[in-house]
């Protein structure tokens, strides 16, 4: 069979799939919404041919505001012997976004879907995780998400091998977490403005062989014989040709990353040389706590790469800090950080703290 009469049996089995020719009257009501329509109810496909194989993996994860999916789709050569099942290829991959994780209540979500151009017919496995196959994601902050609680991206794959189709659906949940993107807040009573809490910064120089401690109460430097109890230990990493610095704390701290662009008013994050009190023109240069917004320190016990994302701002909450005075939050950043013998740093540190 030539590949111009593949690619139409296909397309004639993709239509009848989907169920998308129509012929007499539709029952459903003029005010029910179709299943491509947003809240419309979703039919999911019940053909799931062995012939397209999937993997153990598949699933979903959260990174940022982003939601990425896991899974890769084969396709196996040997499960019928089809005189020409060896030819079998991919010939589309189809996504939709719905409300909920039951097949039998599936509704539309007109969610954008961002996704790597496929070219088909392919044998290649599909990859949804890798940059180089289909690498999917949807943004949780997609208005189309109008309310919060589990999702679901729907993933129809067909194949084709010369004689007929073969078609496989995958549901795969997903959480929009309600206690981050659907905070209920109280318009009855109007808050005072909050007083800013005013930060002071000093600089210090230190090294993760000779002084790779700092404390943060004196924002002076710590030498190696007693740092294993110091505020913030920085000790070198990675490896001889790629060498990288780490932070750890010897006082219980826990770190995170900056991310004011992540976060109302969704600023733009400072950075190195792109401090608060610089970008915001303050006289005198004055940086507050509020300028240093982050997600949670979760399970920030330590920080790694600070080489590599060396413009990078971190807080460092001690235990019990209090988020009202800011007693217990610092900010701090590795400036000028110039490599030396054996994978070693020299730097200088930026510390913010409250006054």
């Amino acid at each position: 069979m030539n590949f111009a009469k593949k690619l139409f049996l296909s397309s004639v089995f993709a239509v009848g799939a989907f169920g998308l020719v129509a012929c007499g009257s539709d029952s459903k009501s003029s005010t029910e919404p179709g299943p491509d329509e947003p809240g419309g109810k979703i039919e999911i496909p019940t053909q799931k041919d062995a012939n397209i194989t999937v993997s153990s993996d598949i699933g979903s994860r959260i990174s940022g505001d982003d939601v990425r999916f896991t899974g890769r789709f084969g396709l196996d050569l040997v499960v019928d012997s089809i005189e020409n099942s060896f030819d079998i290829a991919f010939t589309n991959i189809e996504y939709k976004v719905a409300k909920g994780s039951d097949a039998s209540n599936l509704t539309m979500v007109p969610a954008v879907i961002t996704s790597n151009t496929i070219v088909f017919p392919t044998e290649n496995s599909i990859d949804l995780n890798s940059m180089n196959s289909a690498f999917v994601s949807v943004s949780l902050l997609d208005p189309a998400f109008t309310e919060c609680g589990t999702y679901s991206l729907i993933v129809t794959v067909t194949a084709n091998n010369g004689a007929k189709d073969f078609q496989r659906t995958e549901i795969i949940p997903f959480e929009r977490a309600a206690d981050y993107y659907c905070q209920v807040i109280d318009t009855t009573t109007k808050e005072q403005p909050k007083a800013e809490v005013a930060m002071t910064a000093c600089q210090v120089e230190l090294s993760t062989n000779i002084n790779p401690g700092l404390s943060l109460a004196t924002c002076t430097a710590v030498p190696a014989a007693s740092a294993a109890t110091a505020d913030i230990i920085f000790a070198k990493a990675g490896s001889k040709s790629n060498p990288e610095m780490t932070a750890t704390s010897g006082t219980g701290l826990m770190f995170a990353p900056i991310n004011n662009g992540d976060l109302p008013p969704y600023t733009d994050d400072y950075e190195v040389d792109m401090w608060p009190e610089d970008m915001n023109s303050r006289t005198p240069p004055t940086a507050y706590v509020s300028d240093f917004k982050f997600k949670s320190t979760g399970t920030g016990a330590s920080i790694a790469s600070m080489i590599e994302n060396s413009n990078q701002i971190y807080v460092a909450l001690a235990p019990g800090y209090n988020a009202e005075t800011g007693v217990g939050f610092y900010a701090f950043a590795i400036t000028e950080a110039t490599e030396g013998n054996n994978g070693d740093y020299t730097f200088k540190v930026k510390l913010y703290k409250v006054q």
